[in-house]
């Protein structure tokens, strides 16, 4: 039944139930009617209730929302709303009808320590660990067990979440605390919440609450140019640190920060196999060496394998034959290189063997030689495999159709990794419950950063590949040469504002300056600004992030609710930095 309500017996007596479909219901004809959803959006009844019809009726529905909603304040609840559409609708699990937000595929491979498939870990699992029997006589998927591995990973310290340990150690979580009214619905102080996620062991982090980092390692990621409230990380976070290690190909901001630099050689300088793919495009690429690395640079493979070499030395001549981990685990140093290169099988100069073995040893992949694959550069996945980052696909590749996501759920019908085994709208737990987000609501963005009244939102950029070519000189000639904001012509005109001025861009957390570019194009109100430029564009490097105050969402602390744990890239906070508020006026004045 999907309506009325009903008796039921339960071992603490009756109680009267109601189907989920009754409960929603009454929550949408209360509170969005299509006249209130006119009044939240602007739009107007009539094309509300029109676009409504047309997604109901349609016979597919697709929608790509990438890594959009997760940059909003409010991105889960938008994202929420939008599934539930598309689920009451149908659009789920089929050919043209399908939702996918940020899906991942990688390669089964099992090549010793690298990586571990999944059906590797299921059949270790149904072998040694007790727990097993017990998930198995409660319905769980090996999705499901697989996941259990996560959350275990996560609880161990074995994976930290990066942007809640830039938020505990970065001076963030301090900032937000000093702005309560950045948040007008949160019923307490965000310390308190934050506090009591750890003690009840929703949330986990390494080092811990009272734990400062001391040395890190930088691999790539470049976090000083992509995290925000930038300029907070420098002065709170970086003090902290004893030791800071960039890896990276180039001198990014990351970089000129640091203590030390090893250079990577780029991606033409040695052969890899690139591990991860997307069901929008279903292919494992590699890269092949077309030249030699330059001057003292050398691929990630050779440099890990000399640091092993090392640090196994230096332990030797200072008499250091062990260390305890976090968990009071302990390990040896004698034979660190051994164990890194596989008992010898890979030289410190076998980059090539590693990417080679990764790919001839995967299970999900089209069975083609070395070489072929060396020549095409791609090949096309043959299933979403056992792995922790696309076993959550769950679905069949056929070759020459689309990747169509979730139709082992939908066909096979097997139960989704929710507490219910269904696609779950009704949260219950005591975090959504006390934040009024239970059901999927709207809420309007909060004023991160002060009362201003333009919103700063961006997107990637179209003249840049990523962050890797955003200094490039050739690059730069395509636009003005450095950093770009867009305002409209509206907001420009009242502040005096002339294409190509500089502008001081403020709020309550930082400033800088930049150019303005005018255009009739940008929304009154709104301001914008691409991604990937590095700080040293910006006058006295103060980046553009620096202003992107992204507080805290405590419903994003909520835990130890089934699907609702700490995972890879998901349930734990995570930056914001659309409908950041800002002023804007011309530099001097």
């Amino acid at each position: 039944a999907l309506q009325g309500s009903y008796k039921v017996e339960t071992l603490q007596g009756s109680v009267t139930v109601k189907p989920f479909m009754e409960i929603l219901s009454a929550h949408l004809d209360r509170n969005y009617t299509a006249e209130q959803a006119g009044q939240i959006t602007g739009l107007s009844s009539r094309m509300i209730e029109q676009l409504a019809r047309e997604v109901a009726t349609a016979k597919g529905v697709v929608n790509i929302s990438t890594a959009n909603w997760g940059k909003c304040y409010h991105g889960d609840l938008i994202e929420r709303a939008i599934l539930m559409v598309f689920a009451l609708c149908g659009h789920m699990g089929r050919k043209g009808a399908t939702f996918s937000a940020f899906p991942m595929m990688g390669l089964d491979t099992s090549l010793g320590g690298l990586e571990k498939r999944g059906d590797q870990i299921i059949l270790s699992a149904a072998g040694g660990d007790p727990r097993f029997a017990q998930w198995r006589e409660e319905g769980f998927t090996d999705e499901m067990i697989l996941y259990e591995y996560v959350h275990q990973a996560f609880s161990s310290g074995g994976v930290t979440p990066t942007s809640l340990m830039y938020y505990i150690h970065g001076g963030i979580l301090d900032l937000c605390a000093k702005h309560p009214e950045w948040d007008p619905d949160i019923k307490r102080p965000i310390k308190e919440y934050v506090r009591e996620a750890f003690d009840k062991k929703w949330q986990f982090l390494s080092p811990g609450l009272d734990k400062e980092p001391k040395v890190m390692f930088a691999l790539g990621g470049n976090f000083l140019r992509r995290a925000r409230c930038t300029n907070t990380l420098i002065e709170k976070f970086l003090p902290k640190l004893r030791l800071l290690v960039s890896i990276d190909w180039r001198w990014n901001s990351s970089a000129l920060y640091a203590d030390l630099v090893l250079p990577a050689c780029s991606w033409y300088e040695k052969t890899s196999t690139f591990l991860m793919g997307m069901p929008v495009q279903p292919f494992v690429h590699m890269v092949n060496q077309a030249t030699e690395p330059l001057y003292d640079s050398m691929g990630e493979w050779k440099m890990f394998c000399l640091l092993a070499r090392k640090v196994e030395e230096r332990a030797s001549e200072r008499g250091i034959p062990s260390y305890k981990d976090a968990n009071g685990v302990e390990h040896r140093f004698a034979g660190l290189e051994e164990k890194v290169t596989f008992g010898g099988l890979y030289s410190e100069d076998d980059e090539e063997g590693i990417a080679r073995d990764a790919f001839l040893n995967s299970s999900n992949v089209e069975q083609i030689d070395w070489e072929e694959f060396k020549e095409r550069g791609i090949a096309r996945y043959t299933g979403v495999g056992t792995g922790m980052r696309s076993i959550g696909n769950t679905c069949d590749i056929v070759p020459g159709e689309p990747v169509v996501p979730l139709t082992w759920h939908t066909e096979r019908k097997d139960p989704y990794p929710t507490l219910t085994r269904r696609i779950q709208f009704l949260i219950d737990h005591e975090l959504f419950r006390e934040l009024g987000e239970d059901l999927p609501v709207h809420k309007d963005p909060p004023p991160a950063g002060g009362d201003y009244p333009l919103k700063l939102t961006g997107g990637h950029a179209r003249w840049s590949i990523h962050s890797d070519q955003v200094d490039e000189t050739l690059l730069l000639q395509l636009q003005r040469g450095g950093p770009l904001m867009f305002m409209s012509a509206k907001d420009a005109l009242s502040r005096e504002i002339r294409d190509g001025d500089t502008v001081a861009v403020s709020n309550d957390v930082a400033s800088f300056q930049v150019q303005a570019a005018v255009s009739p194009g940008v929304r009154p109100g709104q301001v914008i600004i691409y991604h990937a430029w590095e700080n040293y564009q910006f006058d006295g490097w103060r980046h553009f992030k620096s202003v992107m105050a992204s507080p805290m969402n405590p419903v994003e602390l909520a835990g130890d609710y089934f699907q609702i744990r700490p995972i890879t890239m998901s349930n734990y906070p995570g930056f914001s930095d659309r409908g950041t508020r800002v002023e804007v006026r011309r530099a001097g004045a």
